[in-house]
C-alpha cells in the first residue's frame, strides 16, 4: 500500500469520525419535536403541568 493510499484512508477516517462526533444531535431532537409535535412528549408535558405529576384519572 502506497503512502498516498495511506494518507488518503486516515483522512476519510478523520472526515467520518468528525461527522459522527460534531454533529448537534441535540438541535436536530428539539427540530424534531417542535416540528411533528409528537404525541409521547405532549404526555410528558401533561404529566408535568399535573399537580404533584401524577395522572389523575
Amino acid at each position: 500500500m502506497t503512502m498516498t493510499k495511506r494518507i488518503l484512508i486516515c483522512m476519510g477516517i478523520l472526515l467520518v469520525d468528525l461527522a459522527v462526533f460534531f454533529l448537534p444531535l441535540t438541535a436536530f431532537f428539539l427540530i424534531y419535536i417542535l416540528l411533528v409535535n409528537p404525541p409521547w412528549f405532549r404526555d410528558i408535558l401533561n404529566r408535568l403541568d399535573e399537580p404533584n405529576g401524577v395522572n389523575q384519572n
